[in-house]
């Protein structure tokens, strides 16, 4: 892993796994391994997930790193049709 705040290599101090309590819809169980990090040029310390794998009856699915995302381009916002309606004719109307 690479720090976040200079870039310098790190590894893992202490890991750990998290279970989920309930499966996902197809009857897998997923476990994160989690680390927690310091960095030994600039000091930074934080916690990460290491692995990400899915585990059910048809074998372990290893999801690997974490993966930013990314983010969501601002849909533009597109011109509709303008309908013009006089109030005067659905007054006449309900008359």
């Amino acid at each position: 892993m690479k720090c976040p705040k200079c870039g310098a290599e790190v590894k893992p101090q202490k890991t750990w796994q998290l279970v989920a309590p309930l499966p996902d819809a197809e009857g897998r169980i997923t476990i994160i391994v989690m680390g927690s990090f310091k960095c030994p040029r600039c000091g930074y310390s934080w916690r990460q997930r290491i692995s990400k794998i899915k585990v059910g009856p048809e074998g372990e699915i290893d999801l690997g790193e974490k993966k930013r995302k990314k983010k969501k381009e601002k849909k533009k916002n597109t011109e509709g049709k303008v309908i013009e309606v006089d109030l005067s004719d659905i007054y006449e109307e309900e008359l």
